[in-house]
């Protein structure tokens, strides 16, 4: 059923002429509508800023479940005791010889018996003594993950990262078939059940398994989350939310630093992280579906009410000719002739080629460091809570210098300047010595700290990647670039803690050098990409592989006191976070129509990965 409102004549006949069969599509109609509609519900007003809060709050749960393993499978000083009473008699060649002497190692112990007979025993499950601190318990004492077995402490956390990567094309492609509202309140209250089971599980088995669901869910969480703010607000207002939504990020990071300290059981410490989240149970009653989302999908009545509600709730005046203009395009995109873009334009033409390669393995590298780091920061030198306690507001810092720098510097200087100092810093971590120097400096202590400015400088490259690709892509093509590089993202997510266990079996230094090489590399191919900053987006395909000149094309707005200023200073253009639907309707081709609803925002919404 189709629900019509009083709209004028000429209107209508406009709208309905520009989607006439055998007429080209306008670019950008709906956008236009949507967006005119927004401007009059409040700049923003204050239902805009109480939802954007209460997004924001999802990510607490969703930062908790990606970090938490580094104090649940952190390392505890261990010994074997295979060998519990030092009278014991064992019997060699049939004789009963008496133990003399017991040394015990991380992984056996070593019996020294008379008549210059010695033996090894390799302790076996329940014969490892555990030095932990005061109240504290792991997943590596609880089930004996050292030893030959150490290496399941990290294959847990790329179990979950497995997840996360299956959430994304699972929840990417829901959330556009059936909204953003009822994925993000499923998402958000299941993993509270999930919890909730993990902290009884009694295996290694099921603790993995449970965590494998949560990722996937966590995932869902997170893209539905990150649209819903995307689609909330204006263009203007978009890159100081996503700066917002970045230092929630670091802040939760910070939160869960005091939950591990004061809360040392990973289990109660599982259930500190998941509780919490069924005090947003009020957001079915309040939080709406996107208005752009309920556009493309032709939902007039709803549309209708959603704006009917933020205009009493902000006390302005019901747009109501914006609203009859936006529902009358909506009803006739339906009818609308559509074009598909997929992720084999990226590699079809040589510059976009050239510019995804890059972008996949800086974000592939970014990730690895970032995540790596943090798993391992609590394995270095210095008490693990205060170190990541450092880390996590050495990060925070990061991400509030993120629009004053990129204002100043643009995009791909800091993001070599991030790179360069992230392998530097990282690299000499990893080279130092564990020795203490004559003036009794202790290198292990230097060593931390310079792996945590490694950690700030990822957070700085995370600050600014998401802006930086966004740019680089055209828009017809836009979301599906932001999602394939954030495929790559969780891939590094994936491979981090067995970049870290490679460490245990070689040496501790090797996994911080590669992060290190690794964002080296990044660094040195971000040289090869365009400045961004202050120019013209490219829009199409052809806008990319044509004469550079097209992006060397500053773009102006005029602003209220009548200067011109760059749209890329004055806005951060399309900000911290990939643009949702208009990035794949803003085409400006006469011949290119609007893609389908299933290009829109697949897979892009995300801040991590």
């Amino acid at each position: 059923m189709r629900i019509w409102v009083h709209t004028p004549f000429s209107v209508k006949m406009a709208v309905q002429q520009n989607y006439a069969p055998g007429n080209s599509v306008k670019p950008g109609t709906m956008v236009v509508k949507v967006d005119e509609v927004l401007k009059h519900l409040g700049k923003p007003g204050r239902f805009q800023i109480i939802i954007f809060i209460l997004l924001c709050c999802n990510y607490m749960p969703l930062v908790f479940n990606h970090v938490v393993m580094a104090f649940f499978g952190s390392r505890i000083s261990h010994v074997c005791n295979a060998v519990k009473n030092e009278t014991v008699y064992y019997e060699t060649g049939g004789k009963n010889l008496t133990v003399q002497r017991i040394e015990n190692t991380k992984c056996e112990s070593n019996l020294y018996l008379e008549k210059n007979t010695n033996l090894t025993v390799r302790c076996e499950g329940g014969d490892w003594s555990f030095k932990p601190m005061p109240g504290e318990t792991t997943i590596s004492m609880e089930w004996d993950l050292v030893c030959n077995d150490e290496y399941l402490n990290g294959l847990a956390t790329t179990i979950y990262f497995c997840g996360v990567m299956l959430g994304g094309l699972i929840f990417g492609y829901l959330c556009d078939l059936i909204g953003r509202r009822p994925i993000m309140l499923v998402t958000l209250y299941m993993p509270v059940a999930i919890g909730v089971g993990i902290f009884f599980v009694p295996s290694y088995i099921w603790f993995v398994c449970l965590r494998f669901v949560q990722g996937v869910l966590m995932q869902g969480l997170q893209i539905s989350s990150y649209v819903l703010v995307a689609e909330l607000f204006l263009p203007n207002f978009r890159p100081y939310a996503g700066a917002v939504i970045e230092c929630f990020w670091g802040f939760s990071v910070m939160i869960l630093a005091g939950f591990a300290y004061f809360i040392r059981d990973w289990r109660y410490m599982q259930l500190a992280i998941s509780i919490p989240s069924v005090l947003a149970l009020f957001y079915i009653c309040f939080i709406p579906e996107s208005l752009r989302w309920m556009s493309l999908q032709g939902k007039t009545g709803e549309i209708q009410k959603t704006v009917e509600k933020i205009a009493k709730f902000n006390k302005c005046p019901l747009p109501q000719e914006q609203l009859d203009s936006l529902l009358v395009v909506v009803e006739a995109r339906q009818e609308a002739g559509l074009q598909r873009y997929n992720i084999i334009h990226l590699m079809k033409t040589p510059r976009l080629r050239k510019r995804s390669l890059i972008m996949f393995y800086v974000w592939l590298s970014v990730a690895v460091g970032y995540y790596g780091l943090t798993f391992r920061i609590t394995q270095l030198a210095g008490n693990k809570y205060l170190n990541f306690f450092i880390g996590s507001c050495v990060e925070m810092c990061a991400y509030l210098l993120a629009i004053l720098i990129m204002k100043r510097f643009g995009r791909r200087k800091p993001m070599i300047a991030y790179g360069f100092l992230g392998a530097v810093t990282c690299i000499i971590a990893g080279a130092l010595p564990s020795t203490v120097t004559g003036f009794g400096l202790d290198l292990k202590l230097v060593s931390t700290g310079f792996a945590i400015v490694g950690r700030f400088s990822m957070a700085g490259m995370f600050s600014v990647i998401f802006l930086f690709t966004s740019e680089l892509f055209p828009t017809v093509i836009r979301n599906i670039g932001m999602g394939a590089c954030a495929f790559w993202a969780r891939f590094g997510g994936v491979i981090a803690p067995q970049i870290n266990t490679l460490g245990r079996k070689t040496s501790s230094s090797v996994p911080i050098i590669i992060f290190g090489v690794m964002t080296l590399i990044a660094g040195f191919l971000i040289c090869f990409l365009p400045e961004t900053h202050g120019k013209k987006l490219p829009d199409t395909i052809d806008d990319v592989e044509g004469d550079d000149s097209i992006l060397d094309e500053t773009v102006t707005h005029a602003s209220q006191n009548g200067k011109e200023k760059p749209e890329a200073d004055k806005l951060l253009t399309i900000s911290m976070m990939p643009q949702p639907e208009e990035d794949n309707l803003n085409t400006n081709t006469s011949n290119t129509q609007l893609p389908e609803a299933d290009n829109v925002n697949t897979d892009t919404s995300v801040t991590r990965l």
